[in-house]
């Protein structure tokens, strides 16, 4: 059944490619980052290779758009704003097949390696496709329509789960975390489709962000009511996993989202999120107190207080993921880091190659893992390559202001949505594991390299429209000639 289920998905993606509609591959590439961990969990032993089937659906269709690009990246037009990445980009990629290399030789685990290899370039890769996709704003959106679809469809199961549904496509692989309240029980989070609660916490959040950046897009009320519904629905399930990062993650976008609005478009835009994300607030308690208790169940009030305590825990998380993870990092690396999939958490092979050795929560610690796999030469590199990424992200800035009031929400939206993973990734490495979960980072700040060739496109448009509307130049007045019969 999982073979055949596998072969039916890649045999539509083959006869997709092979017709050179990499957009529709992309599509399809969304349904296999969805189905991937139901087909996961059905299998026996529940092997970590199958988180990598979305990117090998991805990369396929990357392929296809290379070949119809006749082979050229466009680096030059990417990095237009830091061509400083042309130089720390390949220098990174060619650590990372040193590193891999390391990791293999001392190791000797190649599962561990290619899926340390995937975790380091899924975000290049999401990152180049995200630029091509930036270029065709009508498509970007239907992509993120067909995200939100697919995470709506899966959040049903999430609910169910919650709601107590014994499935086995509901039981976390891995056997799942047990959640500790402070109401004196202890339950697993639900997860649903997806393969554990922190993974669900992970996408329920992104959507309610990415549904209230569509919201902010669009003019009509109607749709904008309606993603707002949506929006409140995925915070709310949000809760159920009893993972509170995802609220943090919520937290920080909203906060980031609000502040690139303020000072980047004019302030009736700002304003409008204010009142948007309000009315998001207000459609969450309007569900919270009009569903009965039998859809939200007895316990769900220590859901919300467990939510509330995520304030107290914050500085404590980060200090401990954040600092102290960075620096057994460092102790642990020599220097020179272990090797790329190093502290991999695959599911079957838990925590890492070096489990043994007592320092597993660095694998959870985003910094301590970077460290601790690359070394101080990744870390630099990563350092060179984050500032370049920081002036390319200042300088597209200016030129959002110039793109209509729709188009620069959207990028103003997915940008936030980029900058708030960065606390998320600090306090929860371990979700960043999936390929899916990198590539869609990867696609939010790729198209925001896009935005000089959207200005580029738009200002064209604008002198073309500005032509058609000149009146048409006056004939020469006609040279005057003698009238017959007249004598010169």
């Amino acid at each position: 059944m999982i073979l055949l289920l596998l072969l039916v998905l890649f045999g539509l993606l083959a006869l997709v490619l092979l017709s050179g509609d990499w957009r529709a591959g992309l599509l399809l590439t969304l349904v296999i980052g969805f189905l991937q961990d139901p087909i996961r969990k059905l299998t026996p032993g529940q092997p970590g290779l199958f988180v990598g089937l979305v990117l090998i659906a991805f990369l396929a269709s990357a392929l296809v758009l290379l070949q119809r690009r006749r082979g050229l990246l466009e680096l030059p037009t990417m990095f237009w704003s830091a061509p400083a990445l042309r130089r720390w980009v390949p220098l990174f990629v060619l650590l990372i097949v040193l590193q891999a290399l390391h990791s293999l030789v001392r190791f000797g685990i190649p599962l561990r390696t290619v899926i340390g290899v995937g975790f380091y370039l899924s975000p290049l890769l999401g990152l180049w496709m995200g630029f091509q996709i930036g270029r065709d704003q009508s498509f970007l959106r239907r992509l993120l329509q067909c995200y939100l679809l697919g995470s709506a469809l899966v959040a049903v199961t999430v609910f169910l789960d919650y709601q107590g549904l014994d499935f086995p496509l509901f039981r976390e692989v891995g056997g799942g975390i047990l959640i500790h309240f402070r109401a004196g029980f202890s339950v697993f989070g639900a997860s649903g489709l997806w393969r554990t609660s922190e993974l669900a916490a992970w996408h329920l959040s992104a959507a309610a962000a990415l549904a209230i950046v569509m919201a902010v897009a669009v003019r009509n009320p109607q749709q904008r009511l309606s993603w707002l519904l949506l929006a409140s629905c995925f915070a709310l399930l949000t809760l159920t996993t009893g993972r509170r990062k995802g609220i943090v993650f919520l937290a920080v976008f909203v906060v980031v989202f609000v502040g690139l609005l303020a000072r980047n478009t004019p302030r009736r835009s700002a304003a409008r999120l204010l009142g948007i994300l309000l009315s998001a607030a207000g459609l969450a308690l309007v569900l919270v107190f009009l569903l009965p208790e039998t859809i939200l169940g007895d316990d769900f009030g220590a859901y919300l207080s467990r939510a509330a305590t995520v304030q107290e825990d914050l500085l404590e998380r980060f200090s401990v993921l954040g600092v102290r993870g960075f620096l057994r990092g460092l102790e642990i690396s020599g220097g020179l880091g272990l090797g790329v999939g190093t502290l991999a958490q695959t599911g079957d092979l838990q925590v890492g190659a070096a489990a043994g050795e007592g320092f597993a929560f660095v694998s959870e610690s985003g910094a301590g893992k970077l460290m601790a796999e690359l070394g101080l030469p990744g870390l630099l590199i990563l350092v060179a390559i984050g500032l370049a990424l920081l002036r390319t992200v200042l300088r597209n800035l200016r030129l959002i202001r110039q793109l209509p009031p729709a188009t620069a929400s959207l990028e103003l939206g997915l940008l936030a949505f980029s900058l708030a993973q960065v606390p998320f990734f600090a306090a929860a490495a371990g979700v960043y594991g999936d390929p899916f979960v990198l590539l869609l980072c990867g696609l939010c700040i790729g198209t925001v390299f896009a935005v000089p060739s959207l200005l580029g496109e738009y200002q064209q448009r604008q002198s073309l429209a500005a032509a058609a509307l000149l009146p048409s130049p006056l004939p020469p007045p006609p040279v005057p000639t003698a009238p017959v019969g007249s004598s010169s």
